[in-house]
């Protein structure tokens, strides 16, 4: 590996011969932004590029060929994709198909105008599979996929993007399949009359929470945070949504056995609202705790308080 360090930023590259691979990271300094660049070892042609911001890609992506053609273009802001390369993707019409099927499936259960205002595809964490394979959706597969696990970033307003909010599998077929698990989320069931868009913004959420007693000062500022509250459930409807305002109004630390070990939990005052009809559905206190052993972290969902 070897670094260089500019007045604006800091520039490491990591050499892997058996990948045949040299990969770049330019970090700019005072911003958590990262442009990278993806070399073929053995003859310098440029693999990949694009942008890193907090360790997700963002904006343009470019993938090339060992000859230097263009392959593959991903816009991670608009979640869209163009191939260039079609013999390297062979199922490129089937996972566009896939994903026009997981388009009309968000419309159908919430209405066009709620996709059109506040949805956009996660090219990156969307995969698909096979009876031998997995992959990201822009892996290249061998063998025809078989199944697909679409997820969707929610954008509340202009500014407020929340990654994953949606997330659902399909068969080849274009099929629901129900699942359980926590990270696939399904669909919360609206009446009909809901069924259009979220009425909450970011800015109205923080004013309807000092309409019902939050109060802010230069230390404790409150955030918002759009959550998924699953019923784990393999049902189609199976969770509903909340946008949280929290406020931090207390943490404790536990030391561990030396510095690398340690619990941190944090107390906050929490205004849950309902986003599509803006209504404060509860207050109620809620800890997150964090631990930390070695290299390895782990941090908690919000934990209820029962005990107030």
């Amino acid at each position: 590996m070897t670094k260089v360090e500019t007045d604006s930023s800091v520039i490491e590259t990591k050499y892997y011969k058996g990948l045949n691979s040299i990969r770049e990271f330019n970090e700019l300094k005072n911003k958590d932004k990262t442009y990278y660049r993806e070399y073929y070892y053995d003859t310098k042609i440029l693999k990949q590029e694009g942008v890193f911001v907090d360790g997700d890609f963002v904006g343009i992506s470019r993938e090339y060929s060992a000859d230097g053609d263009l392959i593959r273009v991903i816009n991670h802001d608009a979640g869209t994709w163009s191939i260039h390369g079609k013999t390297e993707f062979p199922f490129y019409e089937l996972q566009e198909s896939i994903k026009l099927k997981g388009d009309s499936l968000i419309k159908e259960v919430y209405s066009k105008e709620f996709f059109e205002k506040h949805v956009v595809w996660s090219i990156g964490s969307s995969y698909t599979y096979n009876e031998n394979e997995s992959g990201s959706w822009s892996d290249v597969f061998e063998s025809k996929p078989t199944k697909f696990l679409l997820r969707y970033d929610i954008m509340l307003d202009e500014g407020h993007v929340y990654d994953d909010m949606i997330g659902f599998e399909l068969d080849s077929k274009g099929n629901y399949l129900p699942n359980q698990y926590q990270q696939i989320n399904g669909f919360e069931k609206l009446p009909d009359t809901s069924k259009c868009s979220f009425t909450l913004t970011y800015d109205l959420a923080i004013k309807l929470a000092k309409e019902n007693g939050l109060v802010e000062t230069d230390t404790s500022k409150a955030t918002g945070l759009l959550k998924w509250q699953g019923y784990k459930k393999p049902e189609l409807f199976n969770g509903h949504y909340r946008f949280y305002v929290i406020q931090l109004y207390d943490s404790k630390k536990i030391a561990g056995e030396n510095k690398d070990h340690y619990e941190i939990t944090d107390y906050y005052n929490v205004w849950s609202f309902n986003p599509w009809s803006s209504e404060l559905v509860e207050q109620k206190k809620m800890k997150q705790v964090h631990s930390r052993e070695g290299y390895h972290g782990h941090l908690t969902g919000f934990i209820e308080l029962k005990n107030k």
